[in-house]
């Protein structure tokens, strides 16, 4: 699926602004794109059903043609309604979903409804804690993970007009390319309509031009002869740009790089790469997780001024802008998907075909940004339970089979020491990657027995797996001005300590790919007693101002710090 394009041959209307919302027979304005829960209060633990309306004008020319009504996103049950006819539906979050509104749509006024629910469900997505579980000492909302269920259109809705005979996919894959020998080798795969076969396509790439006719699916070839590989320093990107005729245009800004790993390596263009970054969440007070564009750019300010070179859309795909961003200033992503909280309910036949299905989903919308260097299926599982191994080795086998050119993992908090921890799914991914909080959950206040007890316990993991271990999360919350001297816990002291160490104990490990802060901000989660209103491990706060473990990060990553191996 292709992003919603403005250009020559292609028309959109956004339609974020202020909307109307009817919920329990009660109607109030309501922002789009942003969430529900925090622009009005009684809205904060709101699961709908809510219903969205807006008014539609289509002009005359308009009518000519295909109209596409996109959606960035809706979370997280969504039934689409034009002029009181049911016209789509969408079942997970996070990932954008298109309707062909042609017949639908009537010159002049029309209706737009959505309905929307956004209920925790034991078994589903967002996951709810199983009935006789107790996480967190019984968090509410009962979520199966550590943030607000935020509900609503979080991401733009857009109406687009286009030619029938138009360009419906593109997938650009470059891992042929030798990066030694400066040759990019990019293969192109469009997918047009059926009223565009037959018809002149013309592509434009780094000064060569093709013209061929159309077919429903081919592939084309490009070799370019010293190309400029986009890498950290230099995220060079080149315009590819995709022509039927006078009827359809599309333009994509594209990147030329490989991806390789081998038992104890990840490689960038053929050179070992070390991924120092966060996890992190696509959320900010009042919006809540809506697209907004200035958090986005003081984000990757704040990315660039630490020294970070990644990050892990934990613990859903964001906002593609975001990865326009990373792809336009060489920050690597490691992409996840929706999959947050997965319990032993969810290792069922139907949970598990929607999880694949979400994770190609995933892979279709971001398949073609060059800073997107992993997949990861899923955040800490139940991935100890036997149930795991047919479910994740599905997940795996998914992605493999719609890309084979990156590696793909998931992210666990098992496999420990201790025996009952032992991961049932672990064996099938390229990566081990795994969360970590000695010194924090485990030998709380006691940073030297933490740090000698993570070393054992990842060494035997290495031993175990043989494969390039990535430590995804680690860290301690830190209250933003709370001081003391010795570092205690929810010190800012304490917590650029743990940060510090951790890490140098890490980088001396030959096998170990990356270690990412948890997490980039505090943000807003669930209540209870482990909670004061926020998750308070942001190296920043969650209205990004820098704690000390902030600066902290920054003298090591920007003057003591290799990004190579």
């Amino acid at each position: 699926m292709l992003r919603p394009q403005m250009n020559a041959s292609r028309m959109v209307i956004d339609l974020g602004g202020i909307w109307e919302i009817d919920v329990g027979g009660k109607s109030k304005s309501i922002a789009v794109p942003a969430s529900w829960n925090e622009q009005h209060q009684e809205l904060f633990y709101e699961e709908g059903p809510v219903f969205y309306r807006r008014e539609l004008n289509i002009p005359k020319w308009a009518r000519m043609g295909r109209i596409r009504l996109y959606f960035g996103a809706v979370n997280t049950d969504c039934e689409v309604y034009i002029n009181g006819r049911k016209v789509g539906e969408n079942h997970i979050g996070y990932l954008p979903f298109e309707i062909d509104v042609s017949d639908s749509i009537k010159v002049g006024k029309n209706e737009l409804v959505v309905r929307v629910i956004n209920k925790l469900k034991t078994g589903g997505f967002p996951s709810k804690i199983p009935e006789e579980g107790r996480w967190f000492l019984g968090s509410f909302p009962p979520a199966k993970f550590d943030f607000i269920p935020y509900g609503g259109i979080i991401r733009p809705v857009i109406l687009e007009f286009s030619s029938d005979a138009r360009i419906e996919d593109i997938w650009v894959k470059t891992n042929q390319s030798l990066p030694k020998k400066g040759q990019g080798v990019i293969e192109l795969t469009v997918n047009v309509s059926d009223e565009a076969v037959g018809k002149e396509m013309k592509i434009e790439l780094a000064g060569q031009e093709k013209v061929l006719q159309a077919e429903k699916i081919q592939k084309i070839l490009f070799e370019i002869e010293g190309a400029r590989f986009w890498s950290i320093k230099d995220p060079y990107l080149y315009d590819l740009k995709i022509s039927i005729g006078e009827e359809d245009k599309y333009h994509l800004k594209i990147g030329v790089r490989t991806i390789e790993w081998d038992d104890k390596n990840l490689y960038l263009n053929g050179e070992p790469i070390f991924l120092k970054g966060f996890g992190k969440h696509e959320e900010f007070p009042i919006l809540g997780q809506g697209t907004f564009y200035p958090l986005m750019v003081k984000d990757f300010n704040l990315l660039k001024w630490i020294g970070a070179n990644s990050f892990r859309t934990s613990h859903y795909p964001y906002s593609e802008e975001w990865l326009d961003l990373a792809d336009e200033t060489g920050i690597l992503v490691i992409d996840e998907a929706p999959h947050v909280g997965i319990t032993r309910y969810h290792y069922n036949s139907g949970t598990q075909e929607q999880a694949v299905e979400n994770v190609k989903r995933m892979i279709d919308r971001d398949k073609n940004h060059p800073s997107v260097i992993m997949w990861s299926v899923a955040n800490e599982p139940e991935s100890n339970h036997p149930g795991a191994e047919s479910f994740f080795k599905a997940l795996y086998e998914g992605a493999k089979s719609s890309d084979e050119t990156r590696p793909v993992t998931f992210v666990s908090a098992k496999d420990r020491p201790d025996e009952s921890t032992r991961d049932f799914a672990m064996k099938f991914f390229d990566i081990v990657s795994v969360n970590r909080y000695y010194g924090w959950y485990d030998f709380q206040g006691r940073i030297d027995e933490g740090l000698k007890a993570l070393k054992e316990d990842l060494d035997l993991l290495y031993q175990r797996h043989k494969k390039p271990v990535f430590v995804t999360e680690f860290g301690a919350d830190a209250i933003a001005g709370l001081h003391y001297d010795p570092p205690q816990m929810f010190s800012e002291e304490y917590q650029a300590e743990i940060i510090k160490r951790t890490i140098d104990v890490l980088v001396k490990k030959e096998y170990i790919i990356g270690t990412h802060v948890w997490a980039f901000a505090d943000f807003k989660t669930l209540q209870n007693v482990l909670r004061p209103i926020l998750n308070h491990k942001g190296v920043f706060t969650r209205t990004r101002a820098p704690k000390l473990a902030a600066h902290t990060l920054r003298k090591l990553w920007l003057n003591d710090f290799q990004e190579s191996k």
